[in-house]
C-alpha cells in the first residue's frame, strides 16, 4: 500500500517486528528494554538489568501471544502467566520470578483438577454461584 492509498479498518496492518519486542516502564511511558521472544532466560536477564534502575510493566511484556491457547484466560490469570517464549517456557508467578514450561503448567492442573477443562468448568460454576448470591442479596424483598 502506498502513502496516497486509503486504508480501511479491516485492512491487514504490517507492524515493524522490532516494536513487538519492547519492554515498557511500569507507567508505560518509556521503552526500557527489549526481548525477542526466543528464550525466556534472556527475558529474565533483561528484566533483572532493567529493574536495577526502574520497574518494568509486567502486564505488557512482549510476546504474550506465545502463551498457548489452552492456557489463556482463567488458567493464565490463576497461575499468573506473564509471557512465554517460542519454545513454550513461560514466566509465571505473582512476582514473575518463576519459569515453567507449558507442559508443567498443564500437568499441575491435570493433577489438581483432572484436566484444564475441569478447572475452567470449576471457575465457570463458581462465578455463576457468586453472581447468583450477589443478585439474591441485592433484590428488594
Amino acid at each position: 500500500m502506498t502513502d496516497n492509498e486509503r486504508r480501511f479498518s479491516l485492512d491487514p496492518i504490517e507492524v515493524d517486528p522490532s516494536l513487538r519486542n519492547r519492554i515498557f516502564s511500569a507507567d508505560g511511558d518509556d521503552t526500557v528494554g527489549e526481548w525477542n521472544g526466543e528464550d525466556i532466560n534472556d527475558l529474565v536477564k533483561e528484566l533483572d538489568r532493567i529493574e536495577e534502575k526502574i520497574d518494568a510493566n509486567y502486564n505488557s511484556l512482549p510476546h504474550s501471544s506465545n502463551i498457548p491457547e489452552d492456557l489463556r484466560g482463567s488458567i493464565e490469570k490463576d497461575c499468573s502467566i506473564w509471557t512465554c517464549d517460542i519454545k513454550g517456557n513461560c514466566l509465571t508467578g505473582d512476582q514473575g520470578t518463576e519459569i515453567k514450561s507449558a507442559e508443567q503448567i498443564r500437568e499441575i492442573y491435570t493433577l489438581k483438577y483432572g484436566s484444564l477443562e475441569a478447572f475452567k468448568e470449576k471457575i465457570r460454576v463458581d462465578r455463576e454461584k457468586f453472581i447468583a448470591e450477589v443478585n439474591s442479596r441485592t433484590k428488594p424483598k
